[in-house]
């Protein structure tokens, strides 16, 4: 399980209507969505996580107080579009050998059926592990769930097994449920993307308005996580004391994209990408960042990572060994765990504190000193060492 070592990677699903904490019967539940050992056709179904084939859950294994440490397999049959077009060409060919008119219809249904031949005797199935980390405290879980279809299948396990309704999160929809939870659910709703630099010259009505081509119709608060990346990495330049949320030190890599569409995109690699000039310049000709590398430091803990901001996705975390080396491989995984949900909890809370100043009445004043940081700022060398370390 991707959880309990190596780095971490997840996108965040809300869990809302969790009524009874993790015990014996959720495993029993599980057991009974696992997927047989060879499994026949598509589907989706629990693993006990180890492997594609393990279904021996156990309380000790599985289950960590509050979270829920598992896996989701995932099976598919897919024939590659190129051989299916190969089929169809092949089919053709036998087609305009054998007749002076050869039909498309039929060479057609020649390459369909020996595609679903091969698809029943498994030649094109592919197997996922999917690993989850799901939190009865937190009313989420956390699961590294790339493309639809696999979002998909994560959403509908987890709400047939725990009976709850599963929401895949972006930084929009996570923004306008910690809003309400705040009272600030009105503001939430009225928010629309600003610029806070430079304009590309365009022509129209609402030339000085973004329209963020990667926040559509279904994410259109996405825009908030591209405001809150800019939001961090002005706070970790402001002078002043450290704020209670923890600092944010940009690492690694910054990556650029025009909210006018107009101007393109921008990557600026480097072990401290917010003291290039290139960043500046990206910064400056009204470029927001959408990915950066993060080291985030709260209470004396830090952890290193990448942050989607948009669509709310981390990935490449790094969880810190600690002095004293763990007596039980149980006793590793629950501190590997309470570290992932320190960094989760931290970045939320960071996060929180953006939207309490951008959606609150304070947010005129701090726009512009960010927009006034965003065009006069020099960059700055960070001290990352003691943190990376």
């Amino acid at each position: 399980m991707a959880f309990d070592r190596g780095t971490v990677s997840y996108r965040r699903f809300s869990l809302e209507g969790w009524k009874t904490p993790p015990g014996p019967d959720l495993l029993e539940a599980m057991q009974s969505a696992s997927l047989v050992d060879e499994g026949e056709g598509s589907g989706a179904g629990w693993t006990a996580g180890e492997h594609l084939f393990d279904t021996a859950f156990e309380a000790e294994r599985n289950l960590f107080g509050g979270d829920v440490l598992a896996a989701i397999r995932i099976d598919s049959d897919r024939v590659p579009s190129e051989v299916r077009r190969a089929y169809l060409l092949s089919a053709m060919a036998e087609e305009m050998a054998d007749t002076d008119r050869g039909s498309r219809k039929r060479a057609r249904d020649a390459a369909l059926k020996r595609c679903d031949a091969e698809i029943a005797d498994g030649r094109w199935r592919r197997r996922k592990l999917v690993p989850v980390l799901a939190s009865f405290g937190a009313k989420a879980a956390l699961v590294p769930a790339k493309g639809d279809a696999v979002t998909t299948a994560v959403r509908t396990l987890l709400e047939e097994t725990l009976g709850v309704s599963a929401t895949a999160l972006t930084s929009g929809s996570l923004a306008v449920r910690l809003a309400d939870q705040h009272g600030l659910a009105s503001a939430a709703s009225d928010a629309q993307p600003e610029a806070l630099g430079p304009v590309p010259s365009r022509d129209g009505d609402d030339a000085d308005r973004p329209a963020p081509p990667w926040c559509d119709e279904s994410h259109p608060m996405d825009f908030l996580g591209n405001a809150f990346l800019l939001w961090a990495w002005w706070q970790a330049e402001r002078d002043g004391p450290e704020p209670e949320t923890g600092t944010v030190i940009l690492r690694k890599a910054i990556e650029f994209a025009c909210p006018w569409d107009s101007t393109g995109s921008t990557v600026v690699r480097s072990d401290d990408p917010s003291a290039r000039s290139e960043a500046r310049a990206a910064m400056r000709c009204g470029k927001w960042p959408r990915r950066a590398g993060l080291i985030l430091q709260r209470a004396g803990e830090a952890w290193e990572f990448m942050l989607q901001a948009d669509r709310w996705e981390v990935s490449g975390l790094r969880i810190q060994q600690t002095e004293a080396a763990p007596a039980t491989r149980r006793e590793a995984i629950e501190m590997r765990l309470a570290s992932i949900r320190g960094c989760d909890a931290a970045l939320l809370e960071l996060f929180e504190a953006f939207l309490r100043e951008r959606l609150g009445g304070g947010w005129s004043g701090a726009r512009a000193s960010v927009s006034r940081w965003m065009r006069e700022s020099e960059p700055r060398i960070t001290r990352i060492a003691a943190l990376a370390e």
